[in-house]
């Protein structure tokens, strides 16, 4: 069977040449697509073995980068940034959207640039990757393109509720409370996707992404956190 083209450039955009060019193939499958291929794989097994495969590199990273941070501290850094907004914003880096393959319906709705999608994409890549080359090689390319990102996070001490710190922030600058808003929710009922903004002033400050609206908003103060330190 001959791939795509997408598959090539998608190796150009990652940097790296796959010995099985099928497992790239596999994870840029978007279920979208497949749906409307007729096709039974998807690249949601690799998304799942990606997730592990991160969460580990992560972990060990962080464990001997900040040895003075609590357990505590350590997962909530780690939550930080094993998740959607953050895979997202790693994937966009890699133009990941550009070379995802995906049904029509989906692409003309903003599949391409929907955070899940990108993040979920970035850890099918990241799955294919182990297991075309293994993990020395899966934890390089991890670190590569997450190191920076991560080291910027622990540096501004994102390891705490960042609803609380932004409610902190604004209360002090403002004071007045953010609101939270969800502005969109999809996926089938057992497996939903919340989109949050937070307002401040009546002015969106932030977007966030989560399975549950909680960590949705999350994300979305995380954003706006940001944003405030920066302005």
């Amino acid at each position: 069977m001959s791939l795509p083209e997408n598959v090539e450039k998608a190796e150009d955009y990652l940097g790296l040449k796959f010995k099985n060019k099928n497992l790239l193939y596999q994870a840029l499958l978007h279920r979208s697509y497949s749906f409307e291929k007729g096709l039974s794989e998807t690249n949601e097994k690799l998304e799942f073995l990606g997730d592990s495969v991160l969460n580990l590199v992560v972990t060990e990273y962080i464990f001997y980068k900040f040895p003075n941070l609590s357990e505590g501290d350590l997962a909530k850094l780690r939550a930080n940034i094993v998740n959607a907004n953050f895979l997202a914003e790693i994937a966009k880096n890699l133009h990941v959207g550009d070379v995802l393959l995906m049904g029509k319906g989906a692409e003309q709705t903003g599949g391409r640039t929907r955070v899940s999608i990108l993040g979920d994409a970035l850890e099918a890549i990241i799955g294919a990757i182990y297991i075309d080359q293994g993990m020395d090689v899966a934890r390089g390319f991890i670190l590569k393109n997450f190191e920076e990102l991560v080291n910027e996070r622990a540096s501004l001490g994102e390891f705490g509720d960042p609803k609380t710190r932004l409610q902190e922030i604004i209360m002090a600058e403002y004071g007045t409370i953010p609101k939270y808003r969800t502005v969109e929710e999809f996926g089938p009922i057992h497996d939903r996707t919340f989109v949050v903004k937070v307002f401040i002033n009546d002015k969106v400050w932030g977007q966030g992404v989560g399975k549950s609206k909680k960590k949705a908003e999350q994300e979305a103060a995380r954003e706006a956190i940001r944003k405030f330190q920066a302005k």
